[in-house]
């Protein structure tokens, strides 16, 4: 009686090891912890703990690295209209600034929720996770502030009476649809169905509207220059 309960005691106390050192769902790509409807999932591998760590988290930062614009496509606008000015360059780094700290925010979120170490290969493993619905309402966030101003700057070149105040708005803009693409593109990443926040306008004619603003003016320019 006494050798059967030694050896019932010393299978429970097995356990805890073996379970520890079995090799972890996530390492494969998949986590029944963190579902892939509910967390964005990054794996790395590396000597240490510290190198796995960062892979992990870099896997998740490589979805949301988002070469920005802005600014270019907005001087190539003033530059069309012979309209460069500082307050326009100005605005278009604000925007940038605005997406960059937007894709910051939401990354801020990344965790490193679980590490393994393969004892046949000493190789350490990370799990980082990043919650989507948490990342999904900051940039909801920004994207709403944009779609704000993008109504101001709208109702401002539709009711300006002079050209030149009317491309200013018509570039600023565009650039604020601009973002508000690039911001769509990460939410499109973090919706479990991949869905985007619809526009609260028609954006192709917006954007099409604008444009052919632009371009009346530097007609005008032309035709100045001519004489």
């Amino acid at each position: 009686m006494k050798r059967t309960l030694w050896i019932a005691m010393s299978l429970l106390l097995c356990v805890p090891a073996a379970k520890a050192g079995s090799r972890p769902d996530w390492v494969d790509g998949n986590s029944r912890q963190y579902p892939r409807d509910k967390y964005l999932v990054g794996v790395g591998m590396g000597d240490d703990r510290a190198t796995a760590s960062d892979r992990a988290r870099s896997e998740i930062s490589k979805i949301f690295t988002t070469n920005v614009n802005v600014t270019t496509n907005l001087n190539e606008s003033e530059s069309s209209s012979k309209q460069g000015s500082k307050t326009e360059n100005s605005f278009s780094q604000a925007i940038s600034q605005s997406l960059q700290t937007a894709s910051r925010k939401v990354l801020e979120g990344v965790e490193v929720a679980e590490n393994w170490k393969d004892g046949a290969t000493m190789q350490q493993y990370a799990l980082a996770v990043l919650d989507r619905s948490k990342a999904l309402a900051a940039v909801k966030d920004k994207i709403d502030d944009f779609d704000k101003q993008a109504q101001q700057w709208k109702s401002q070149m539709d009711s300006a009476s002079d050209k030149v105040g009317k491309v200013k708005a018509a570039m600023k803009l565009l650039a604020l649809l601009k973002a508000r693409t690039e911001l769509n593109g990460e939410v499109r990443v973090l919706d479990p169905g991949g869905k985007t926040i619809p526009s609260p306008f028609d954006e192709a004619a917006v954007r099409a509207e604008a444009a052919k603003t632009v371009a009346e003016l530097d007609v005008i320019v032309d035709i100045k220059e001519g004489k």
